[in-house]
């Protein structure tokens, strides 16, 4: 039953940021004489934003006229004309399924190339944003500005292999409204590890349910990482994977993420064979990857039940 629950928590989730992301659009939609254009001050801003982008498929061609909250990408509050979302993800033919840990390829995929540039502070008048995607451009190695920590009615952030580089700022920590953060690099379109982080400005998102690091440098954060971590209760999917981690206690007395139910450790160098028991009192967790670890223990038996002989458990190494 309990085991259900998570489920339909992680599904909750994946839908959560369906609904973040179309919010602003229905948002947009008229109702009687109520809707309100965009805000000259906005608008302004996200034309100096598009400045600092080249757009060689010409998506922001839209981006034209008066009222921006009919721009591409763009979407904003019907009553007040604040902008509440910018979603301007380069489109890729795949997509990954957290759920299941598995990869899928959607049956058409509009072809789009990147948008290539740099991040105009612009953004800061942007006083309502809560939902930024930028995922899959090329940010030509530039780090990830300080300003983005600046942008605090954000819910969902996701700046996942656009070619950032450098140390994350820590001023991301002041985002204390994320739902969803994810920081990732593909593997499809990197071949080495661009990003750092200490991790300690993590302790500022309470509220965080996704998280994603994938690939991200976090040797620095080695020893102190589930500590961390272990400071966001609210947690559902955790995806530390081939981040340079090299520490895997073997005990941890006091596991606080207990809604956790993905967490993928895969393609981590931890200088540990045996796997930590604590890891299957996590009884939320249904999806476990430890692949390519140098863990090569099989799944232990444990006191309270055997997780692992759940139908709703996946462990993968």
């Amino acid at each position: 039953m309990k085991t259900t629950f998570l489920r339909f928590s992680l599904i909750f989730l994946l839908l959560l940021t369906e609904f973040l992301s179309l919010e602003a659009i229905w948002s947009n939609s008229s109702v009687g004489n109520a809707t309100v254009g965009c805000i000259e001050m906005e608008r302004e801003a996200l034309l100096k934003f598009k400045e600092g982008l080249k757009d060689p498929s010409r998506r922001l061609s839209s981006w034209v006229g008066e009222d921006c909250c009919k721009w591409l990408g763009v979407g904003c509050n019907n009553r007040t004309g604040n902008v509440r979302k910018l979603d301007l993800k380069t489109p890729l033919p795949f997509f990954f399924d957290p759920l299941h840990g598995d990869f899928g390829y959607y049956t058409s995929t509009v072809s789009c190339k990147p948008l290539v540039g740099v991040l105009s502070p612009s953004l800061l008048e942007l006083n309502y944003l809560n939902y930024l995607d930028l995922s899959n451009n090329d940010f030509q190695g530039m780090p990830i500005p300080n300003f983005i920590g600046s942008l605090n009615k954000l819910s969902y952030l996701n700046l996942s292999s656009a070619n950032f580089s450098g140390t994350i700022p820590p001023h991301l920590g002041n985002l204390s409204n994320l739902l969803y953060l994810d920081l990732s690099t593909s593997f499809f379109l990197s071949t080495a590890s661009s990003l750092n982080s200490s991790l300690n400005w993590l302790s500022g998102l309470s509220s965080l349910q996704y998280l994603s690091l994938t690939r991200v440098n976090l040797s620095e954060a080695t020893t102190y990482w589930l500590q961390t971590v272990n400071l966001l209760p609210s947690l559902l999917v955790l995806d530390l994977s081939n981040c340079q981690l090299d520490y895997l206690p073997q005990s941890f007395p006091s596991v606080n993420f207990t809604s956790l139910s993905v967490l993928d450790l895969s393609y981590n160098d931890f200088n540990s064979s045996s796997i930590p028991q604590w890891l299957f009192n996590i009884t939320s967790l249904t999806n476990l990857k430890l692949g390519t670890c140098n863990l090569k223990d099989s799944c232990p038996k444990i006191a309270k039940g055997n997780l692992c002989n759940s139908a709703d458990f996946r462990f993968i190494i």
